[in-house]
C-alpha cells in the first residue's frame, strides 16, 4: 500500500511538473513575434523541419517519461547498437545546429526554451544508450551526453565561422590572418617603396597558424577552417594522452578527450602552449632520457618564440612529471632526473633561441631573446596599466576573471581533495610544496597578465594555470585515481554532484548565449568590395594606400593591385596607444600631416570617450586619443561601409570638425 501511494504521488508530481513546464513553454513561444518573421527564411522546408524537430525533441522526452511512469511502457531495445550510437550523435548535434546554424537561433532567444531543449536532448541521448535505466535518474548516466553536447556547442561556435565572407568577423581576425601570412605567404604582397611588412605577432603563432599558407591557393574559408582545427585537435589530443588508462573503453577515452577540449575552451587556450604540454607529457613517458630532454627543450623553445611569459611552463611541468614519475627511485636519482628535465626546459626556452637564427618577420621577436625578457616585462608593467577591477565582474567580462575561474576549477580541486582523503594518499612535504608552488605561481601570473590593459575579457591568460591543473590531475590519474573515479562517480554523492556541475555549467551557460552568424547579404558584400577597389584604383597614383584594418582583403585577393604599407597596423596602433608611446606616434603623425597616404582603410571611427564601466572603456579611450582623433585632424571620411565595418578616409580638404583634439 505504501509503495502504491509513493508511486501515485510520484506520478502526480511528474504530471504537475510536465504541466508547469508546458505552460511556461507556451508562454515563451507565444512571446515570439511570429508575424514579423521573413517567410522566405523561416518558413522554407528545411527551416520548418528544424522547427518541428525542436518541438518533437521536447514532446518525445516528456512522452517517454510519462509512458514509463504512468503505463510502464518501454520502447528501448537492446539490439541495434549502431543505431543507438548514431541516435546519440545526431541528438547531441541538434542543439548546436538549431541554435547556431539556423535562423531559429535568433528567434528562440529565451533562456528557458534553450535550457528546455538542452534538458530534453540530454534525456533522449541517455535514453538511446541506457534505455529505461535513465528513468532512475542516476547522475552518472547523463555524463556522456553532457560532455558531447557541451563539446559540440563549443566546436560549432567556431565551425559556423568557416565562411568565405571577405571581411573580418571580429575586431582582430582579419589582420591576424595577414600576420599569419607573412612568414610563408609573403609573395602575396607587393611592398610599397620605403615601407616594411612585419607581423605584430609572436613567431610561434605565426608559424603554426601560418604553415597553411604553403597552400598557394588558400582561401579565407580555408584559413578559418585551419583556425578551427588548431583550437580543437591539440586540446583533444592532450586529453587523449592525459586520461589514457588500461582497461578503458575507446568510447570512454574519447569522452575524456572531449571534456578536455571543452574545459580548455573556457580560456580558450592557444595551440602552441598546448603543444608544449603535449611534448612535455610525452617526454615523461619515454624511457629514453636523452630523447625526453630533447622533447622538453623543444617545448621550451616553442614557449619562448610564442610568449615569453610561457617560458616557465615547460620547466615546471617537466619537473613535476618527472619528480612523480621517479617516486619509487632513490632520492638522488629522483632529484637528478627531475632537475635535469627542468634544466632542459630552461635551456630550450632561454639559451637555445640565442643560437638559432630566426626569420625576423615578427615585430615582437626581439622581446623573446633571453637578454631582453626581463626588460620587456619591466617595460610592459611600467607602460601599461593594470586594471585590477577586471578580476571581478565588469562590463568587459560580466562574470569576472576570479568568479569564472572558481566555477570551473573549484569542483576539480574538491574532487582531488576527496580522492586524497578517502584513499589515504600520502604526499611528502616536498611534493605538497611543488604542487602548491606551481599552481599558486601560475595563478598569480595569470591574474597579472589578465588585468593588463587590453585583457580581462576571458580566461585565456589563465592558460598555464589551467594546463597545470590538468597535468597535476594526470599524475594522480595514472597512480590510482582513475579506478577510484570510475567507481565513485557511479554513486550519488558529493563527487558525482560536483562532476555533474562541472559538466553541466558550461553547457547551460553557453547554450544561453549562442547565436547563428549574421552576415550582410552577398549584394552588400560585393558592393563594399567594389567600393574599396574603386577607391584604391582612383587614388593609388596620388600616394600610398594604407590599410590600417582589413588587411586580409589583400591576403586573399579580394582587393587587387595595392602596394602594401606595412606600418601602422590596427593591433600595433592599439598596443602603442595603451603604452602611451609618444615616439612611435610622432612618426605616425608626421605621415598624417604630410598626407602621405592617398587613401586609408580603417574601421569606422568613433570619437567618444568612455568610462571604465563600458566594455573595454580604457582601450577605447586610448585608441580615440592616439589614433582616431589624429586621423580626423588630417583626413576626412570619403565613405562609410557600416554593414561590413569599413571606413575610407582621404586627405582633409574640408574644415576641421569641432571638439577634435589634434596632436
Amino acid at each position: 500500500m505504501t509503495a502504491n501511494k509513493s508511486s501515485t504521488l510520484r506520478n502526480m508530481l511528474l504530471l504537475l511538473l510536465t504541466f508547469t513546464i508546458a505552460v511556461f513553454a507556451f508562454i515563451e513561444v507565444k512571446e515570439i513575434y511570429w508575424g514579423s518573421l521573413d517567410r522566405n527564411v523561416y518558413f522554407s522546408t528545411a527551416s520548418l523541419i528544424l522547427l518541428a524537430l525542436y518541438f518533437v525533441m521536447i514532446l518525445l522526452a516528456f512522452g517517454l517519461a510519462l509512458c514509463h511512469f504512468l503505463f510502464h511502457w518501454n520502447f528501448h531495445s537492446e539490439k541495434h547498437a549502431r543505431w543507438k550510437n548514431l541516435s546519440f550523435l545526431l541528438l547531441g548535434i541538434f542543439p548546436s545546429v538549431f541554435l547556431q546554424f539556423s535562423r531559429w537561433g535568433l528567434v528562440f532567444s529565451s533562456a528557458f526554451l534553450r535550457i528546455l531543449l538542452l534538458s530534453s536532448v540530454l534525456f533522449l541521448m541517455t535514453y538511446a544508450l541506457k534505455g529505461k535505466e535513465v528513468l532512475t535518474f542516476r547522475i552518472h548516466l547523463f555524463f556522456p551526453a553532457l560532455i558531447f553536447i557541451t563539446a559540440c556547442l563549443f566546436l560549432c561556435s567556431r565551425l559556423r565561422m568557416i565562411v568565405d565572407y571577405p571581411f573580418s568577423l571580429s575586431w582582430s581576425e582579419g589582420n591576424r590572418f595577414w600576420d599569419y601570412s607573412l612568414l610563408l605567404g609573403r609573395e602575396r604582397y607587393t611592398i610599397a617603396q620605403g615601407s616594411y611588412a612585419a607581423a605584430f605577432l609572436d613567431l610561434g603563432r605565426q608559424s603554426i597558424w601560418g604553415i597553411v599558407f604553403l597552400c598557394k591557393h588558400l582561401s579565407i574559408a580555408g584559413m578559418r577552417a585551419w583556425n578551427v582545427a588548431l583550437y580543437f585537435f591539440p586540446p583533444f589530443t592532450l586529453g587523449f594522452l592525459l586520461f589514457k588508462h588500461k582497461g578503458m573503453r575507446l568510447s570512454t577515452w574519447v569522452f575524456y578527450a572531449l571534456w578536455t577540449y571543452a574545459f580548455l575552451s573556457e580560456g580558450p587556450i592557444y595551440a602552441p602552449l598546448v603543444f608544449c604540454a603535449i611534448l612535455v607529457f610525452l617526454a615523461s613517458k619515454l624511457e629514453n632520457y636523452p630523447l625526453s630532454l630533447l622533447l622538453i627543450a623543444c617545448a621550451g623553445f616553442i614557449a619562448n618564440i610564442t610568449r615569453f611569459t610561457w617560458i616557465l611552463a615547460p620547466v615546471v611541468w617537466a619537473f613535476l612529471l618527472f619528480y612523480f614519475r621517479e617516486k619509487g627511485s632513490g632520492t638522488m636519482r629522483r632529484n637528478l632526473k627531475s632537475y635535469g628535465a627542468a634544466l632542459a626546459g630552461l635551456i630550450g626556452g632561454v639559451v637555445l633561441p640565442n643560437f638559432i637564427p630566426l626569420e625576423p618577420s615578427s615585430i615582437i621577436l626581439g622581446e623573446n631573446a633571453s637578454v631582453d625578457i626581463l626588460y620587456s616585462i619591466k617595460t610592459i608593467l611600467q607602460n601599461q596599466d593594470l586594471l585590477w577591477y577586471r578580476l571581478l565582474p565588469s562590463k568587459t567580462f560580466p562574470l569576472g576573471i576570479l568568479p569564472a575561474l572558481f566555477l570551473i576549477v573549484a569542483p576539480l580541486f574538491i574532487v582531488v581533495g576527496v580522492y586524497l582523503n578517502k584513499e589515504k594518499v600520502q604526499l611528502e612535504k616536498a611534493e605538497k610544496f611543488y604542487f602548491l608552488a606551481s599552481l599558486i605561481g601560475f595563478f598569480l601570473i595569470g591574474c597579472v597578465v589578465s588585468v593588463k590593459v587590453g585583457g580581462g575579457s576571458n580566461l585565456h591568460n589563465m592558460d598555464m594555470f589551467l594546463l597545470t591543473i590538468l597535468l597535476v590531475i594526470s599524475i594522480f590519474w595514472k597512480n590510482g585515481m582513475a579506478e577510484w573515479f570510475q567507481t565513485e562517480m557511479r554513486k550519488t554523492n558529493l563527487v558525482s554532484l560536483l562532476i555533474f556541475f562541472l559538466l553541466g555549467y558550461p553547457g547551460i551557460r553557453f547554450i544561453s548565449s549562442v547565436r547563428p552568424l549574421s552576415l550582410p547579404s552577398s549584394e552588400i558584400v560585393a558592393n563594399a568590395v567594389y567600393a574599396i577597389q574603386s577607391a584604391v584604383d582612383d587614388r593609388k597614383e596620388e600616394g600610398d594606400i594604407l590599410f590600417i584594418d582589413q588587411r586580409q582583403l589583400l591576403t586573399f585577393g579580394a582587393i587587387q593591385d595595392v602596394k602594401l604599407v606595412g606600418e601602422y597596423e590596427k593591433k600595433l596602433l592599439m598596443n602603442e596607444a595603451l603604452s602611451n608611446d609618444q615616439a612611435y606616434f610622432d612618426l605616425f603623425y608626421q605621415d598624417l600631416q604630410s598626407q602621405r597616404f592617398a587613401l586609408i582603410v580603417a574601421e569606422p571611427l568613433n570619437i567618444e570617450y568612455q568610462s571604465d564601466e563600458n566594455n573595454f572603456g580604457e582601450e577605447n579611450n586610448a585608441y580615440v586619443k592616439w589614433v582616431s582623433e589624429p586621423l580626423l585632424c588630417y583626413y576626412e571620411i570619403l565613405k562609410t561601409l557600416q554593414e561590413v565595418g569599413v571606413e575610407l578616409l582621404v586627405p582633409r580638404s574640408s574644415p576641421l570638425p569641432e571638439n577634435i583634439n589634434c596632436p
